[in-house]
């Protein structure tokens, strides 16, 4: 098989812009030279990489593959070139993660911190985007690993994931003078709830949970929003109740900031529970991904979880 380097960042250009002009402008060539080389890409791997009956141009299921694998060939090659001259750059190609945001500033940093060796933290790039945005980065190839939650269109190939623990989806409000819950669910007067965004995944399970209350309380929206960082802010100044994860309210919860508004005795009934886990493409990655990826497979092995139930007060 024949590939030119060229050729794989013609495609990758191409899969980032979804435009034949656009791409080969960038690429600085003319556009009926940009399509040879793509076509030429396409028939020495013997697949079809783009959709052209679409606008935008999207890549077909082979293309968004692929796309992992040119980035990575891209990649290694450049390392051995480094090698090669006897620069060390960098170090290890760095690991590219996607997740969601409330992840990104709580769960992600301790993973990276546990999977670091002897003071050697691993590199890594973060994108910190919407759920459903992270899901068509990985789908796409643009990151190595996602880290989220079950979601299942990645639980079936070509993905692959290990489960790193999980975590309740419990309603909570600010105190009190008395320490107790500032807004009760048996209350007659509605109750101010601080929303998830309908169509973000929290929202669409705190929405499950809703729906099968038997006896719902009247509800009053104060706020709604995907970012479950501004939810906790809200619900800590008092404006109204919050579903919100375990893992992004320990401290609140352990400093008595936030606390829970239904009895733990209840809890079958008010709690949700989501399942984090890291995914990833079921095709060869990098050298150090692949690393990382071989190991934290070891250590869930042993019982190791990233969220273990004592961390929930």
């Amino acid at each position: 098989m024949n590939l030119e380097t060229k050729w794989l960042e013609d495609f990758l250009a191409l899969a980032e812009l979804r435009n034949f002009s656009r791409a080969a402008q960038f690429r600085n060539v003319t556009q009926p030279a940009f399509s040879r080389r793509i076509r030429s890409l396409e028939q020495s791997l013997g697949v079809e990489l783009i959709d052209r009956a679409t606008t935008p141009l999207t890549l077909t299921p082979e293309g968004r593959l692929f796309r992992t694998t040119a980035r990575n060939l891209l990649r290694q090659m450049e390392d051995g070139l480094h090698q090669l001259k006897g620069q060390s750059g960098f170090g290890p190609q760095p690991l590219d993660f996607a997740a969601a945001h409330s992840l990104s500033v709580t769960l992600l940093p301790e993973l990276i911190q546990a999977m670091s060796h002897e003071g050697q933290m691993l590199r890594s790039r973060v994108e910190s985007i919407d759920v459903d945005l992270a899901v068509e980065a990985l789908q796409e190839g643009r990151c190595d690993f996602l880290l989220a939650f079950n979601i299942e269109a990645l639980m079936q190939p070509p993905f692959l994931s290990l489960s790193l623990g999980k975590t309740e989806l419990r309603p909570v409000c600010a105190p009190d003078a008395g320490g107790q819950p500032r807004f009760q669910l048996t209350q007659s007067a509605p109750i101010p709830i601080l929303g998830y965004s309908p169509d973000a995944f929290m929202g669409r399970q705190v929405n499950g949970i809703l729906r099968a209350l038997e006896d719902s309380p009247t509800f009053q929206p104060v706020m709604e929003s995907s970012l479950t960082n501004l939810l906790k802010v809200m619900a800590l100044n008092g404006s109204g109740i919050a579903w919100l994860p375990g893992y992004a309210i320990v401290d609140e919860l352990r400093s008595g900031q936030l606390v829970d508004v239904v009895s733990p005795e209840k809890r079958d009934i008010y709690w949700g529970e989501v399942e984090i886990k890291l995914y990833r493409n079921d095709i060869r990655l990098h050298a150090g991904a692949e690393q990382f990826w071989s190991a934290l497979r070891k250590k869930c092995q042993q019982g190791w979880v990233l969220t273990p139930d004592e961390r929930l007060i």
